[in-house]
């Protein structure tokens, strides 16, 4: 909770409250003259205020975010946050759930993806076309998924049909739209690519989950995850997931290129 207020009290001192102006000959003026006309108020002091509130809320959902899983309500012993995802490391795990197919939105193609995201999509190089597009509205901005199978310099293991998932969405506009949950024996290390700053998630199972805009975790798509690096780019939050090592993530996540602009994929 002290992180919460410190943050709280920081935004305090962000904001422009206007000077406070002597209200009682205004009062008397009004009261001895004909009844005021409506008063059309400037937008910007309006929604400059509910972005304050905004952020205020934000920082409550991610400091109440452990609790919402019932399963996970143990003493939170590591924090780890970006832009757009945590990282919460507990002391049990919740049981696994059901295996199920992956929810990735609804199959496009990546020029109409395009038309449909608030960002530019980040392709890697060097592994030919993605096997699948996939769009999400549910998040502000948009969600993009590129699925590829196991191929050369992905992993041909039988387990997994899935070689590498990369998902992309702004997170600024959605600070804590994913999570994950890891026990004591998974590796969770923070590190930085190209300057960004990024989290490793690694060996034994751990969950991935997603949050809805008012904070609630939904619980229908908590799954178990493979070997995870999230990292930013910029304004975007990226998830590269698959069964590879650090290093191999690391150079999938440098190598991503908007390739409208060269050195994409393919």
């Amino acid at each position: 909770m002290a992180e919460l207020e410190r943050m709280l009290y920081q935004l305090g001192g962000e904001l422009d409250w206007p000077d406070t102006p002597e209200l009682a000959p205004g009062v008397r003026a009004r009261l001895a003259g004909p009844p005021p006309q409506p008063v059309r108020r400037p937008l910007l002091g309006g929604l400059r205020r509910s972005l304050a509130l905004a952020l205020v809320l934000t920082v409550v959902i991610a400091a109440a975010a452990a609790a919402a899983i019932p399963a996970v309500r143990d003493a939170v012993l590591e924090w780890l946050g970006l832009q757009g995802a945590t990282v919460e490391r507990v002391a049990t795990l919740p049981s696994p759930p059901p295996e199920r197919p992956l929810e990735l939105g609804r199959r496009t193609t990546l020029p109409g993806a395009r038309e449909r995201l608030a960002f530019e999509p980040l392709v890697p190089s060097g592994l030919g076309d993605p096997d699948g597009v996939y769009i999400r509205g549910r998040v502000p901005g948009g969600e993009l998924s590129l699925a590829y199978r196991p191929r050369p310099g992905l992993s041909r293991a039988r387990s997994t049909r899935l070689g590498l998932l990369v998902s992309e969405f702004r997170g600024d506009l959605h600070p804590d739209y994913v999570g994950k949950i890891v026990g004591p024996a998974t590796v969770a290390q923070s590190l930085t690519v190209d300057g960004g700053r990024a989290v490793w998630v690694e060996g034994a199972p751990h969950f991935f989950f997603y949050r809805a805009l008012d904070g609630r975790v939904l619980e229908s798509e908590l799954r178990l995850a493979q070997n995870v690096l999230l990292v930013e780019r910029g304004e975007l939050l990226v998830r590269l997931e698959g069964a590879f090592s650090r290093e191999r993530a690391i150079r999938l996540a440098r190598s991503l290129r908007d390739r409208r602009q060269g050195g994409g994929a393919g």
